[in-house]
């Protein structure tokens, strides 16, 4: 699945759906990639791709604090 920001109004052809300009929709990915080759005839395209950026936490540990933690079992 991909997401598709439209850039003009477009009818869809398929569905008769009407997408608005700046509008976000998902669509399988055939189908994206059909949007999204069509050109109109000034040849701007209709629509981009949208890619969303994830953020992911990182931890610093300064390695002098750092200790390492065991536990001892009883036998």
């Amino acid at each position: 699945m991909k997401k598709i920001k439209f850039l003009v109004s477009v009818k869809d052809k398929n569905t008769g759906e009407i997408y608005n300009i700046g509008d976000v929709r998902e669509f399988k990915d055939e189908r994206a990639d059909e949007i999204l080759n069509k050109k109109r005839a000034n040849g701007t395209h209709y629509a981009e791709l949208v890619t969303e950026e994830v953020e992911t936490a990182t931890k610093n540990v300064k390695a002098e604090t750092a200790t390492k933690k065991t536990t001892k079992k009883n036998k």
